[in-house]
């Protein structure tokens, strides 16, 4: 039962490690945790899922092996034994759950990083003194120019304030 998708024992082994990863403050949780009930139970909801891993589902197989035998990854293994990672649930999470909080935190970083310069990649500026702010009054702006309806309509200005960053747009 334990090798019906053909990765059991590594699960199984890799399980094993979090008794010797374990900090002080959990040893008693960790120990009352069968790793041999627990990869079978997951092994049997991933084979339920998705059969043997040689199928279309070989990459999530490979991912979820990937994953729970990293050495970064000691909290994944640890949140699996513990049941805090449903075996039902496994099947169905994507590589950015099951990776270390290390990692889930780089990753949110890199996101961030990635919107914000993307976000300064917007429409190009030009700076006039055409427009006067409301806000201000100041003649100090930037605009730029953008078709946000049907062709035949006029473009819409979008217009913001060097002074104050007081936004506006008008047709």
């Amino acid at each position: 039962m334990l090798c019906e998708t053909g990765f059991g024992n590594n699960f199984y082994e890799a399980l094993c490690k979090v008794s010797s990863e374990a900090k002080k403050d959990s040893w008693d949780d960790v120990n009352a945790c069968d790793p041999i009930q627990v990869a079978v139970s997951v092994e049997s909801v991933l084979f339920k899922h998705w059969g043997r891993s040689n199928g279309s589902h070989k990459i999530k197989y490979r991912s979820l092996m990937f994953n729970i035998k990293d050495a970064k990854n000691p909290d994944f293994r640890r949140k699996v034994l513990l049941g805090q990672v449903k075996p039902e649930g496994i099947a169905h999470l994507s590589s950015e759950e099951m990776a270390s909080d290390e990692m889930q935190q780089k990753n949110q970083h890199i996101k961030q990083k990635a919107l914000f310069h993307c976000e300064l990649g917007g429409a190009q500026k030009a700076t006039t003194d055409q427009f006067k702010c409301g806000r201000c009054g100041q003649r100090k702006t930037t605009y730029h120019q953008m078709q946000t309806r049907s062709t035949v309509e006029p473009m819409t200005t979008h217009v913001t304030c060097v002074n104050c960053n007081n936004l506006w747009k008008f047709c």
